[in-house]
């Protein structure tokens, strides 16, 4: 399928000059936040280490002590990284109903990453392009229809599951790189902290050069989370309104949105701002999946 025959959507691109305008519509997408958790404390980035909790109980779907495959060798890690990156960015363009916030856009790309790309699994997801990437030899083994992806502690008591919020992602199942923006790599995380928000951690993933567009080697895809009524106090535009007009969507519900991380660095609120003096910027986490 061609560039001129997907979906029409609007993604987010700007020159310097219109920069303060895409941004005005770009803030709204970002104040839902994606993971749940105790209250979060100013130091979110040193907590991000520490205990995980998950939203669902530890041991639906899960497996004590070790995955049940090989340890992954470097082939693996890029198969992946290509499946990953690939599932993600094809949100934007086709939506699939398990997606509904940041973290749930990352649990998507990564169980469909690790499944056996057979024709019949192609024509079930409808990707807007067919690419054919190497798959991933050694992935965890079902259990009760469940991936055991994500590793979840507890203490001394640590299991893996396919549920993980936002939290625990990034505190339990990816490296933290740095706070530099240069240091991304397809399939990496940008991962904040908006202490004011009921979810206050909320994640993007860098694509790097979509499949998807003709320019541009910088884009970064996340899905808003629940959307509210509520202003931000750096502009006047409601959180609910949207960058583009059609398809419509339920109120609240949120959205899968694409923007290039040149214009994230220069937006107008600067605690989205994927800068290294941002306090609210935990920084670029790299997944340790598969």
């Amino acid at each position: 399928m061609t560039l001129q025959s997907l979906p029409e959507k609007a993604t987010l691109r700007a020159d310097h000059a219109v920069t303060l305008a895409i941004g005005a519509l770009l803030l709204p997408c970002l104040l839902g936040g994606c993971g749940r958790g105790s209250q979060p404390r100013d130091d979110a980035t040193k907590e991000a280490g520490q205990q995980a909790t998950s939203e669902r109980p530890a041991d639906v779907g899960s497996s004590r002590g070790d995955r049940p495959r090989m340890a992954p060798d470097a082939a693996d890690r890029e198969a992946f990284r290509a499946w990953f990156v690939l599932l993600a960015d094809a949100q934007f363009y086709r939506t699939t109903s398990d997606v509904t916030d940041c973290a749930a856009l990352v649990r998507h790309a990564a169980r469909e990453a690790l499944r056996p790309h057979t024709p019949d699994w192609l024509r079930r997801m409808h990707l807007p392009v067919t690419r054919v990437y190497p798959e991933v030899a050694h992935r965890p083994a079902a259990r009760e229809g469940m991936l055991p992806i994500f590793r979840v502690a507890h203490g001394a008591d640590v299991r893996y599951v396919e549920f993980a919020d936002a939290r625990t992602i990034v505190r339990d199942n990816a490296d933290r790189v740095g706070r530099n923006p240069a240091a991304l790599r397809p399939g990496d995380l940008l991962a904040f902290h908006q202490p004011q928000q009921d979810e206050p951690y909320h994640l993007m993933v860098f694509v790097g050069r979509s499949v998807f567009e003709a320019e541009g080697d910088d884009w970064i895809v996340y899905h808003t989370g629940p959307l509210t009524v509520e202003a931000d106090e750096s502009s006047s535009v409601p959180v609910a309104s949207r960058t583009a007009p059609d398809p419509p969507i339920e109120h609240g519900a949120g959205e899968v949105r694409k923007v290039r991380l040149d214009d994230l660095t220069r937006h107008p609120a600067p605690r989205w701002r994927p800068v290294a003096v941002n306090p609210r910027f935990l920084g670029v986490y790299r997944l340790q999946l598969p």
